[in-house]
């Protein structure tokens, strides 16, 4: 199950343990869904959290970073939180693994996230 929360004004979007590996069979039916949720989030500061996901490849990928750029158009972040060393290691090897923070949990995330929507 995704579950999709609102934090203090931050909405996480939390893949559950059914999402270990977010690839186009799991994901495929509800991406379409996220992408909604993030491109409406108001304020536009979104967390993926990924503490459930061991694996995702090309399909996830694209799809974080298509909701990454609706995020960015509206002038808000999207942030990544318990994210694992195999999975890290696929954005870096893709080159893509500055293009968003990284955080150990949601807490440190949302936290993150609002602390520079004040300053």
């Amino acid at each position: 199950m995704v579950n999709i929360l609102r934090k203090r004004d931050v909405t996480v979007i939390e893949f559950g343990r059914e999402y270990d590996c977010l690839d186009e069979s799991n994901l495929g039916k509800t991406a379409q869904q996220l992408i909604e949720v993030a491109k409406h989030a108001d304020p536009p500061l979104v967390v993926f959290d990924l503490t459930c996901t061991k694996a995702f490849g090309s399909y996830f990928i694209q799809f974080l970073i298509r909701t990454w750029k609706l995020v960015k158009k509206r002038n808000g972040r999207l942030v990544l939180s318990g994210l694992d060393d195999p999975c890290l290691n696929v954005l870096r090897r893709s080159k893509i693994d500055s293009l968003w923070e990284r955080f150990e949990t949601i807490d440190l995330a949302v936290d993150a996230l609002l602390e520079d929507q004040a300053t």
